[in-house]
């Protein structure tokens, strides 16, 4: 990541994992609650998102995906329960989801707009060519030697300026 490029980490919020967490309490004095409890808390803490300037990283535990954002085709903001819902992104190879978002549709929307915005930079980059120089590389040296043995005396007026004919461009 470079210095200039901005990154924000998201983690899924707790509400996704309602049912989740409800049924542990439920079953605790049955002792299988503690370890679906602690299970659950493990999954939640193992997932987050963090999202820069050029790409979309999912941590899913000991998994990780990059999407490039060029990539992206849509986000689809998906269903809410208890106001959380995920957030589906489309490539052209891959459907992954984004769970636990409070807003999704405002998460969806702000996936798409960087993705434009990426898409832009792109194409600003591939229109900002560089200039060419109107000499070829090395012709500089050779026209300040070729001035120095004028200026010395050791080739003549006419010599010089035949010789300084071949350097000009047309």
């Amino acid at each position: 990541m470079t210095s200039n490029e901005r990154s924000i980490t998201l983690t899924p919020s707790w509400k996704a994992f309602f049912w989740q967490y409800a049924l542990g309490i439920l079953l605790t004095p049955v002792l299988v609650g503690i370890y679906i409890l602690w299970r659950t808390r493990k999954t939640h803490a193992s997932i987050r998102y963090e999202i820069t300037d050029r790409k979309i990283t999912v941590v899913d535990g000991h998994i990780s995906q990059n999407i490039d954002l060029v990539d992206i085709r849509k986000a689809i903001p998906g269903e809410t329960q208890f106001g959380v819902g995920p957030v589906t992104i489309r490539t052209s190879g891959r459907e992954i989801e984004l769970v636990g978002f409070e807003n999704p549709e405002q998460i969806a929307l702000s996936i798409e707009k960087a993705v434009e915005a990426e898409l832009k930079r792109l194409e600003a980059k591939k229109q900002a060519q560089p200039r060419e120089t109107a000499y070829e590389p090395g012709e500089m040296e050779r026209l300040d030697y070729l001035t120095g043995l004028w200026q010395q005396g050791l080739i003549s007026d006419e010599d010089f300026e035949n010789e300084q004919q071949k350097f000009k461009k047309d």
